[in-house]
């Protein structure tokens, strides 16, 4: 498997927890109740930290 450089890697996961965020916030106003499950959107803000995080050149 090959490695990702840190942008490539940033990039993917900021894509990815804004795209969770989006699906998140659409299936809570359709099915959800938002005002009660907002915890919920804490795992995109979450991964969103963890990709933003420092990360070694190789």
């Amino acid at each position: 498997m090959a490695r990702r450089d840190p942008e490539e890697a940033r990039d993917l996961g900021l894509w990815t927890a804004g795209w969770l965020a989006v699906l998140l916030v659409g299936g809570l106003w359709w099915v959800g109740d938002l005002a009660l499950q907002w915890p919920v959107l804490l795992v995109p803000l979450i991964w969103t930290l963890v990709a933003l995080r420092p990360r070694r050149r190789l």
